[in-house]
């Protein structure tokens, strides 16, 4: 009888120590994140706009964002799902003068009602990449720009035209690459994108340029170019 009782003592240990376990894995931490984004408007001038973002592994009802030379913004859920917020400013909300330097407070509250404050801040900018242009090889495109002073990093994306929607499908996206001194030079080989299958639509070529956070993984700065071609079937 004692050994059976002691079998089921460890047995109750285990599941308590298991659960115990388990509870501490659940990852709470809200990653949130300020940047000035910048691009060349229609105009042709560069353009700027705070960006706010927060996500989590833990669902959220509901995140804010208050700076302290701005009003309160409610960030936007779009995949209705609780786990990313972001705020993606309008064509309207960007103008052609740096953003100045400004602190924001997040406000965040999970599903369960429980609350959490965060804290960031933006204070730098950069431009877009200049003289983008894509020219398509024998094996692969080739794009070239004017390096963007300052920046830390760059990425690469493409998409291609839905012929009855006219929506951008992303089709490829490099990882972070190192910034050269002069003028960029990238092949994307037509083996990383299938590209006969999209030579009848127009292809967007995106190049964006980031400044980090020092000593994170996070955004201080982000910059977008781009250019479309049509390279014909």
């Amino acid at each position: 009888m004692k050994k059976l009782l002691l079998a089921f003592t460890v047995v109750a240990v285990s599941l308590v120590l298991l659960s115990s376990c388990m509870k501490t894995e659940i990852d709470k931490t809200v990653y949130i994140d300020s940047y000035v984004q910048s691009y060349v408007s229609s105009a042709g001038i560069p353009v700027y706009a705070v960006v706010h973002t927060a996500y989590s592994f833990t669902k959220l009802n509901s995140v804010t964002v208050t700076g302290t030379a701005t009003s309160v913004k409610t960030l936007t859920d779009p995949a209705g799902d609780g786990f990313s917020f972001y705020s993606q400013p309008d064509s309207a909300s960007y103008i052609p003068t740096v953003p100045a330097a400004e602190s924001f407070t997040y406000n965040v509250t999970y599903n369960d009602g429980a609350t959490e404050i965060k804290a960031d801040a933006v204070s730098k900018s950069i431009l877009p990449a200049q003289q983008l242009t894509a020219t398509k090889g024998i094996t692969d495109i080739n794009l070239t720009w004017k390096a963007v002073a300052n920046t830390e990093a760059y990425k690469i994306r493409i998409y291609s035209t839905d012929l009855t929607s006219n929506a951008k499908i992303l089709i490829y996206e490099s990882s972070f690459l190192g910034p050269k001194d002069a003028t960029s030079d990238v092949n994307v080989p037509f083996s990383l994108i299938s590209i006969s299958s999209y030579l009848s639509t127009n292809l967007t070529f995106e190049v964006s340029a980031f400044i980090f956070e020092q000593g994170q993984d996070t955004f201080e700065a982000v910059s977008v170019a781009k250019t479309t071609k049509y390279f014909g079937s």
